[in-house]
């Protein structure tokens, strides 16, 4: 019997050449994605969060917020880092489309990020108040115009949003919410208090035409509305509460800024000695929300030692890995997440 040997290609020199420069372009050539990596937690039990015109107590053990390291929208990503990202756990790789829009970039995401830290602390420190029952006056205030909204030259910087379609508005969320439903081209009736050249203040109503979002990074046939403004917190407190933090942006604090709050303005002590971590996003009437990056967020949490994780209810559905010795106890506002604290340690949590 006689066996057929397979033919073998010979790559000549040049072909060989070729290929090897080819593959070598390939890994340094910047291709179009996104790192998601686990950040450092910061604990705020110390002086990280400082209040003056109140009684303060100590927090006796640690307090984390949690954070995730994303590559910047103009920052180059090359083949290689995509490969060794993918490779190596627990670092996500994720198209640049589905995480930035297509117009945005370093100084715009940077000054996003900055902004809805920003709100998340006086959310934060409004939803702690309230919880107190301290006397606090919220205040909604447009502070920037997409440059494609429609609502310029009819809102105007400064203005603080009242009601949208007769609804009054008590906490920022509400405002996203009252256009859910609509479709581009219909208009929102929005009631703002507004101050004049004099100082004057006067309550107007003027009718706001949707747009379509062109910032949103979401593919879809249909048109996301939207009024392409956006809107900050301002409130007034009978306290003083000053957040010493740099370098950190996003809103996913809010949550732990709050029970950081409540703990140093009373005398029970919430922390017991334990190490917590949490995420999540809070409304001024202490509504807890979801936040991206949730999986990144607990492992962080777990590498700096925490054993308790305070997750968003609305983030269990992307739960799919736990970090080794977390607990992971969901909550949707900020009354559970303290009751959840004051439980004794032998307690039994719903997990996610």
């Amino acid at each position: 019997m006689r066996w057929v040997t397979p033919l073998r290609y010979r790559w000549s020199a040049p072909s060989k050449i070729f290929f090897f420069i080819l593959a070598i372009a390939t890994l340094i050539a910047p291709v179009p994605y996104v790192f998601f990596k686990p950040g450092v937690p910061d604990d705020i039990s110390g002086s990280l969060i400082s209040i003056k015109k109140a009684t303060t107590y100590p927090i006796h053990g640690r307090l984390f917020i949690t954070s995730i390291l994303v590559t910047n929208p103009d920052a180059p990503v090359f083949g290689a880092e995509t490969l060794f990202n993918w490779a190596v756990g627990p670092n996500v790789v994720l198209p640049r489309t589905v995480v930035y829009p297509q117009r945005v970039n370093d100084q715009k995401e940077s000054s996003q990020s900055q902004e809805e830290m920003s709100n998340s602390q006086v959310s934060a420190t409004s939803a702690a108040l309230k919880y107190l029952n301290y006397p606090v006056v919220d205040h909604f205030v447009i502070k920037d115009f997409r440059s494609y909204s429609a609502a310029k030259g009819i809102l105007q910087l400064g203005d603080q949003v009242i009601e949208i379609d007769g609804k009054k508005i008590e906490n920022i969320n509400q405002i996203r919410e009252s256009y859910a439903n609509k479709k581009v081209g219909e208009s929102l009736a929005i009631t703002v208090r507004r101050k004049d050249s004099s100082g004057v203040l006067s309550v107007k109503t003027v009718n706001v035409p949707l747009v379509a979002n062109q910032d949103s990074p979401k593919q879809s046939d249909t048109p996301e509305p939207f009024i392409g403004v956006l809107v900050g917190i301002d409130a007034e407190f009978p306290i003083e509460v000053k957040f010493n933090l740099e370098n950190v942006g996003g809103p996913s604090a809010g949550l732990m800024f709050a029970i950081a709050i409540v703990d140093k303005l009373t005398s029970e002590d919430l922390v017991r000695g334990r190490s917590i971590a949490g995420t999540g996003t809070i409304s001024s009437d202490g509504k807890v929300d979801a936040i991206g990056g949730i999986e990144e967020k607990m492992i962080g949490a777990a590498r700096k030692g925490a054993t308790i994780f305070l997750a968003p209810r609305s983030n269990c559905p992307d739960i799919r890995h736990y970090a080794k010795g977390l607990q992971v106890i969901p909550v949707t506002s900020l009354s559970e997440a303290i009751s959840v604290l004051r439980a004794p340690d032998t307690s039994k949590f719903p997990r996610c």
